[in-house]
């Protein structure tokens, strides 16, 4: 789901787009017609598209800059690092959750990375089978049975809602550049954590811009990964897939899958 540059700096230019939610709006001759589930859709969709030309025309450029002069090596090791710093956020909410077994594996994650790893440069704890989860307290306010209130999409941030906005406040204090004490220090920290994440999320942010309704595709997969998270692994793809406006996937009759079975049974 991108926090590396948000608890940095709290603002990343539309970086958190696959992390967001909400539902489709429709267009009547008087304008945009308010959806219940996406109340702010005429404000929400100027905003998507100002964080998109942000991203074209500059930090893909910047970006672009990065890849050509830092060896592969060198933007591992600062994704690594980067990624690190995020786990604090992760392992407390997972605590606050109630889950102590994945609490305990972000947890472990983030001592060895940092003591065996150099700080995180090297990613000692995947090869030590310690999964990485994502987290946040928009999630742990789900948990809780928060609702997720309105959709929102924040200028230069990206898309999130009512119920994901004290997670900003709460990023930018777990994350090392609030301690800083020289602003030089604080921005640079800053600007690497923005770089770092157009790198990482690039690939997302071009499926979302491929997309038949971008911002409707956005929408839609930030609500499913964080129902995702709030249920512990089960979610629908329904609304992802009006996202695509793709065809819902057939569904076969109890008398078809019996024959399917039977058939393959039949089979060698």
């Amino acid at each position: 789901m991108m926090r590396s540059g948000a608890y940095l700096s709290g603002v990343i230019l539309s970086l958190g787009i696959l992390t967001l939610s909400g539902c489709a709006t429709a267009n009547g001759p008087q304008g945009a017609v308010k959806s219940p589930a996406d109340p702010l859709a005429a404000i929400n969709r100027p905003i998507f598209h100002l964080n998109m030309g942000l991203y074209d025309y500059v930090l893909e450029p910047v970006t672009t800059g990065y890849k050509a002069v830092t060896p592969d090596f060198v933007r591992e090791g600062v994704s690594n690092v980067f990624a690190n710093v995020d786990m604090p956020y992760i392992f407390i909410n997972d605590f606050l959750q109630g889950r102590g077994q994945q609490g305990m594996e972000d947890l472990s994650r983030f001592l060895v990375n940092s003591v065996f790893g150099l700080g995180g440069l090297f990613n000692v704890a995947s090869k030590l089978d310690l999964p990485r989860h994502d987290n946040s307290l928009g999630v742990t306010l789900g948990v809780w049975g928060v609702p997720q209130g309105p959709y929102l999409v924040l200028p230069f941030y990206g898309p999130s809602s009512l119920r994901s906005l004290p997670g900003l406040a709460m990023t930018i204090f777990v994350g090392p550049a609030y301690y800083l004490t020289s602003a030089p220090a604080q921005y640079a920290l800053t600007g690497m954590g923005i770089i770092n994440t157009g790198y990482i999320d690039e690939p997302k942010i071009r499926m979302v811009q491929d997309a038949v309704n971008p911002y409707v595709f956005m929408r839609n997969a930030w609500e499913q990964h964080e129902q995702y998270l709030i249920s512990g692994g089960t979610v629908s793809k329904n609304q992802l897939l009006e996202g695509l406006q793709l065809p819902p996937p057939a569904t076969s009759t109890p008398d078809q899958v019996t024959q399917s079975h039977e058939s393959k049974k039949g089979n060698p």
